[in-house]
């Protein structure tokens, strides 16, 4: 142990002799590592030493992440769809109108996507037409309510006919007839 020690000593008093000589391995091993001058990091330590606050990005990356991913999930898919429509059915041709046919709404369509949308998902036009048409009629209704209301406090206040002309009676439940039953008491 001792002996070690001594060694140990002895290597490190001479790597400090020779400090840029290049040592045989057999010193490296019984000396401790002293840093060489050539080989040593500078850092320059004179400058305020500051610990920079960032605000994380883990969120960021993670939402770009899943953003990318179900894009990729839903995109796919949907490429793989339309390519696969594209070439095996493909878009319709103009063709003749048998006499006494009346074609679809969503016949007049070239693409199969978009006559499947106009099929199943939208209204018809006659649809659309038609709620169309209801929604005027109401307002219509609407317009025509205003007016005649209008026109019946014009003539209730021509008249001296309107509520603000009445006296309001009281309940006949509340009048106390006890009175009358035996008037010469």
């Amino acid at each position: 142990m001792v002996g070690m020690s001594v060694l140990r000593s002895v290597a490190a008093f001479a790597a400090r002799l020779s400090p840029l000589k290049n040592r045989s391995s057999s010193v490296k091993l019984l000396s401790r590592t002293i840093p060489q001058t050539n080989k040593v990091a500078v850092r320059w330590g004179h400058e305020k030493k500051v610990f920079v606050i960032k605000a994380t990005r883990f969120y960021d990356h993670r939402f770009l992440a899943l953003l990318r991913y179900y894009t990729l999930l839903t995109g796919i898919p949907v490429a793989i769809f339309v390519t696969c429509v594209n070439v095996f059915i493909g878009k319709a041709e103009l063709a003749e109108i048998p006499e006494g046919y009346e074609p679809e709404h969503w016949e007049y369509y070239e693409h199969p996507i978009t006559r499947w949308i106009a099929r199943y998902v939208y209204d018809s036009p006659v649809k659309d037409y038609e709620k169309m048409m209801a929604a005027i009629q109401v307002e219509k209704e609407k317009a025509d309510m205003r007016l005649a209301q209008l026109e019946v406090r014009r003539q209730m206040r021509q008249k001296g006919d309107g509520p603000w002309f009445q006296i309001p009676t009281i309940n006949k439940e509340l009048v106390d007839n006890s009175p009358k039953s035996s008037p010469d008491h």
